[in-house]
């Protein structure tokens, strides 16, 4: 018996084919693509399993000369772009994707991403080129050892990590990850301690440690007004990223430093002391005095996968006078004896929350 005939809206046999094997016009339009950048081309292709035709209608010629742009906000499908030249400089438009972008292994386009756009005739914009990033942040994508890493930000000159000195409190192990991922992606890092205003600075977090690894450590209240101007003297006029767990004053933080901008705060939870998250997507607000800040979402994981264990120790700083000194040269500094690190966890000279997250970050990527 020969196979049931497949009709137009991908039903065969009477039943419905999964969403995964239906025909994509999208994905036939990328693949007629021409080679030439900018030629308009048509063409026909048969639908799977019928004698039918489609004519996809392809890219048409672009118009005008090529401008160039800097991304502000992404979505799937299309990006927000602001104009870097004349004559509508500082003017945001919409722009979709070219299909002859490239697709490695990261995210295709992100906020902070310096481009090329091309207009179309009549209206709309196509963004043809993204330029190298020279920083990153970065989150794993799905199924990402294999493919693909999420760049939350790009281009950035400093990573602010907000914590709490109160609800919620404070967890070293969220500030070590985010130092590790931005040595991986070649941005400075800052680390602002909000709420100081709830507890006397005695009970305050100990923050020593980050400022003896050379981390800068901005203490104060955004809801109070303290500390606002220092932190505004770190990021003035360059490109920043703001990253934080929820419900430690981050876009009340954002907020006090882009006056009338419209940022969304939240309170935290008064059951246990943790916020709502109110960043569902990298926003950008510019600052007064030139800068822009990237609000970043919540980030339940950053990109540490592609890291190998023995790679780990090095974004460790206070590890590296130790190198070498270890009785084994392949030490992990977890078990084996004659290890220089755990002796000097022992002494005092590490502190047992680096070292404990050094520890965790292995037994992740030993998962």
């Amino acid at each position: 018996m020969s196979a049931p005939e497949e009709d137009l809206d991908g039903r065969s046999g009477g039943r419905r084919q999964s969403r995964a094997r239906r025909v994509d016009a999208a994905v036939m339009w990328r693949e007629g693509f021409s080679e030439e950048p900018h030629s308009g081309v048509k063409r026909r292709r048969d639908l799977r399993g019928t004698g039918a035709k489609v004519r996809v209608d392809k890219l048409p010629d672009t118009v005008g000369a090529l401008r160039e742009g800097l991304v502000v906000s992404v979505s799937r499908r299309t990006a927000e772009v602001e104009f870097l030249d004349e004559p509508d400089l500082g003017a945001v438009v919409d722009v979709a994707y070219s299909p002859r972008l490239e697709l490695g292994k990261e995210s295709l386009v992100a906020v902070g991403d310096r481009v090329d756009v091309h207009g179309l005739p009549g209206s709309g914009w196509l963004l043809t080129k993204v330029h190298e990033r020279r920083t990153r942040l970065s989150r794993p994508g799905p199924d990402a050892r294999d493919h693909l890493d999420i760049v939350v930000a790009a281009n950035i000159e400093v990573l602010v990590i907000v914590v709490s000195a109160d609800k919620p409190r404070f967890h070293p192990r969220f500030v070590d990850r985010f130092l590790v991922t931005a040595q991986l992606g070649g941005v400075r890092t800052v680390l602002f301690l909000n709420k100081c205003d709830l507890l006397p600075p005695e009970e305050r977090p100990d923050l020593s440690t980050y400022e003896r690894l050379g981390v800068q450590v901005v203490r104060g209240s955004a809801s109070a007004g303290t500390g606002i101007e220092e932190l505004r003297q770190v990021v003035s006029g360059k490109w920043s990223a703001f990253a934080g767990n929820s419900g430690v004053g981050k876009s009340t933080l954002i907020a006090s430093l882009c006056p009338g901008q419209q940022i969304a705060t939240g309170e935290v939870r008064s059951k246990d002391g943790r916020g709502r998250h109110t960043t569902t997507r990298a926003k950008v607000y510019p600052l007064p005095d030139g800068g822009r800040i990237v609000d970043t979402p919540g980030i339940r994981e950053l990109a540490l996968h592609r890291l190998t264990p023995s790679e780990v120790g090095l974004y460790f700083t206070e590890f590296e006078p130790l190198f070498g000194t270890c009785r084994f040269n392949d030490c992990m500094h977890t078990h084996e004896p004659g290890c220089a690190v755990r002796s000097a966890v022992a002494a005092g000279t590490i502190h047992p929350d680096r070292y404990a997250s050094y520890v965790r970050i292995l037994e992740t990527l030993n998962r």
